[in-house]
């Protein structure tokens, strides 16, 4: 009788909504791109690379991940 609704409650498998937002030289918002990742590990992997001239930031829905420094201050050998 209940059985159908075992599938309604189960977690969906599928991508995360994470968000990367891109950092303006003031400071402020200057653009967000949609992540479609699986877990965080891979969102922040793709979002690393996205990282332009003032940095960038990666979001979970509201939960905070992870602030990529610009491209360009980067120290030698830092996570890319």
């Amino acid at each position: 009788m209940f059985t159908g609704l075992a599938d309604v409650f189960t977690p969906d498998s599928g991508p995360l909504a994470y968000r990367a937002i891109r950092l303006s030289s003031s400071g402020g918002v200057e653009g967000i791109e949609h992540i479609t990742a699986h877990h965080d590990e891979e969102a922040m992997a793709l979002t690393s690379r996205m990282a332009n001239g003032y940095g960038v930031d990666l979001w979970e829905r509201s939960r905070f991940l992870e602030s990529f420094p610009s491209l360009s201050v980067r120290a030698p050998g830092a996570r890319a």
